[in-house]
């Protein structure tokens, strides 16, 4: 077997396995986000690891900057879908990492408040997975329509 055919199938094997981390973490992402814009925060937090955290890379004030933990996760997201008649995410776009256990995602979206206001920003997630379970989310998104939008809702200053 010559280095050629070994690094070949190496590759092979190294494409396969990130082909199969990329269906297993797209499916958990989708799953998890279909309960959370449903409003459906038990479910959706149970495809977080118990140890999980949530941070943003943009800090709103008078909101800690990291979320760890179900209970705290859980408080967190339910603020955001009770104050919201509907919410919607568009161009979705997700990236599988090199690191099978890392996928970058690119979304948009779009939310219809309780105010009668809206809500529109884009954003961009890295999620780290462990054992088929959402471990780490670090979000990028537009930070002064976010900035309003918790405002609007109660959070922060």
């Amino acid at each position: 077997m010559t280095s050629n055919t070994i690094a070949t199938a190496g590759l092979a094997g190294l494409t396969a396995d990130l082909t199969a981390a990329r269906a297993r973490n797209e499916d958990v992402w989708r799953r998890s986000s279909r309960l959370l814009y449903a409003g459906q925060i038990d479910e959706f937090v149970g495809h977080w690891c118990e140890d999980a955290s949530y941070e943003a890379a943009l800090p709103v004030p008078g909101l800690p900057a990291v979320i760890t933990g179900h209970e705290a996760l859980h408080a967190a997201f339910s603020g955001l879908v009770a104050g919201a008649r509907s919410i919607a995410v568009h161009d979705v776009r997700f990236h599988q990492t090199d690191d099978p256990d890392v996928a970058i995602i690119e979304e948009r979206m779009v939310a219809e408040l309780a105010d009668d206001s809206g809500y529109e920003n884009r954003f961009i997630i890295r999620v780290t997975f462990r054992d088929g379970r959402i471990a780490d989310m670090l979000e990028y998104y537009g930070q002064f329509a976010h900035q309003d939008l918790l405002r609007r809702l109660g959070f922060g200053s």
